[in-house]
Formats: C-alpha cells, structure tokens, sequence
C-alpha cells in the first residue's frame, strides 16, 4: 500500500477531466465498469510510479521491464468488477496465464463514506477492492495505491458501489524475467504484506 501516491486535488483534476457521463451497459441495460485512456494523466503519475519502482523492485525481488497503458475505470452507481486475476483466465478448473502482467496497481480516486453527509463529487458508499482467497480488502481511499502480484492467489473483485461512483486507475506492470510468487517469501497475512512499501 502507498498512501498519497496522489493528493485529493490531483484525483479531483483526473476525474473533473476524464468527464465519464453515461456508462456502458451489459445486454440487459446494467450500467458497468467504463474505461478510458489519458496520456496526459498516465505521465503524470508515471513519473511518481518510477520513483517508487526501486522500492517494488526490492520488496518482492524482481526486475523492471515496463508498464501497460494504464486504465481509467469508472464504476458507476450499482455497477461492480466480478473476480478476476489480471495475468489469466479461468479456464477448465485452472488458472491459465492469459497476459504478461507481473504486479498491478489500483489508485482510488474516490473516497469511501458510509456516513452521512454523502458528497457524491467524490465519496463512494461501496466499491470495495477485495481479496477473496485471502479474506481481505481496501476501501476506497483516495489518492493510495494498492501493488499486488498478478497472480491467481491475488485474483480480486469490486464490491459494488451501492450510493456514488468509484474512479480509479489500474496499472500493470512486468518484470524482465516472469515473476513468480512464493508465498512462503512473503509470511504472515495482509496486515503485514501491504505496510513495507
């Protein structure tokens, strides 16, 4: 976790500026996650990921090769992400690598509320990033950012967002060599995994 990755302002810029107005739907007029691209905002907060690569790099052991062009997500109000692992697909009872993806990124844009007063401009009641395997999760916060392997044993959801809408910007990241989890590398359980960065 790395909290004020972008300051509140920043996040209120990105997302006045992104200007998401009606979102896509499914086939049976469910709005769903929308997703746009801005190399503006994307140099942007790629110069701040570069200067804390090195600390990533060092934390889980590998080598930096280079970033996907990042992901602009909305979920509107009622809309959620069901799970999913970043780098595979699900397939015949079996994770199958899909995708070139080491590590992912999340950075909330929005903030999570659950009591009154509700500023819908830029508080979410829901849109919670969970970890199903391992029975954790983050609550929107705005401005942090949440690393995690792209790995199944990582394989995440978005709770919905019952009251406002979830902004926020998925990364993907490779290493040069495949990365390779080991859980017996990193012990304990998320409320240690997520403070050393």
């Amino acid at each position: 976790m790395v909290p004020d990755f972008l300051s509140p302002l920043m996040c209120e810029e990105i997302v006045d500026e992104l200007g998401f107005e009606s979102p896509d739907t499914d086939v049976d007029g469910n709005a769903v996650k929308s997703m746009k691209h801005n190399e503006q905002f994307e140099d942007m907060i790629f110069q701040r990921l570069e200067q804390i690569i090195p600390a990533l790099e060092q934390h889980y052991g590998f080598e930096y090769k280079g970033t996907e062009q990042m992901e602009f997500e909305w979920i509107p109000q009622g809309a959620s992400i069901d799970p999913h692992c970043e780098s595979a697909e699900y397939l015949n009872n079996n994770w199958v690598k899909t995708r070139y993806r080491d590590f992912t990124c999340v950075i909330f844009m929005t903030d999570y509320n659950d009591n009154p007063p509700f500023d819908d401009d830029f508080e979410v009641f829901g849109g919670k990033l969970e970890f199903p395997s391992h029975q954790f999760g983050f609550n929107p916060q705005r401005g942090t950012m949440i690393v995690y392997p792209s790995d199944p044993r990582f394989a995440n959801a978005t709770a919905t967002a019952v009251v406002g809408d979830l902004h926020q910007v998925r990364i993907h990241i490779a290493a040069k060599t495949p990365y390779a989890y080991d859980p017996k590398a990193f012990p304990g359980n998320f409320t240690v995994w997520f403070n050393d960065l």
